[in-house]
């Protein structure tokens, strides 16, 4: 009987332990932290993600501003990526700095293209043109008759480069006979 009493007290005494343990540290309790510590770096997640989309957008207006065409181009699918991914993405933004950068890109080609068709160097005006067609098409800008235009001034500037250096060309040839009979 007193191993049974002794037990008894065993069995009474294991189990209030274990009601007190359970009651001092709760599993829901534990649970409930997990939840909240998760929610707490999803929270610290999303913050991270809008100021890396906040401090590219940045970029994007200095780099529209400051950098050639596809510098600013690489800015603004930087910042759309990350825009999404914080959850502060707006299409007409992404619309209108497209366009700005496009619109400088077609003001600079013409600039360009200007540049080396005074300088002679046709093939880099060329290139200027066909920049300047593909962005202007890009953002609906593109004028074919200026283009037809453009193209004839190359064209023309082409020719005469090459009759200036014919002429030249015989002119010097002339020259180095008349020295040549001279002697």
């Amino acid at each position: 009987m007193k191993k049974l009493l002794k037990l008894k007290t065993i069995i009474t005494a294991s189990l209030l332990l274990f009601l007190l343990v359970s009651v001092a540290y709760p599993q829901s309790s534990n649970e409930q932290s997990k939840e909240e510590k998760a929610s707490k770096e999803e929270k610290a997640r999303k913050r991270e993600l809008k100021q890396e989309a906040a401090l590219n957008l940045w970029r994007l207006k200095k780099s529209i501003e400051e950098d050639a065409f596809y510098a600013g181009r690489v800015a603004l699918n930087v910042w759309r990526s990350n825009a999404i991914d914080a959850g502060t993405f707006d299409q007409a933004q992404y619309d209108e700095f497209k366009q700005q950068l496009y619109e400088k890109s077609v003001m600079r080609s013409l600039e360009c293209f200007e540049y080396y068709l005074a300088e002679q160097y046709f093939h880099d005006a060329n290139m200027c043109l066909q920049t300047w067609k593909v962005h202007s098409q890009e953002i609906g800008l593109f004028d074919e008759d200026r283009f037809e235009a453009l193209k004839e001034r190359l064209k023309i500037a082409r020719v005469k480069k090459a009759e200036e250096d014919k002429k030249k060309e015989e002119e010097d040839k002339k020259l180095a006979e008349e020295k040549d009979n001279s002697n």
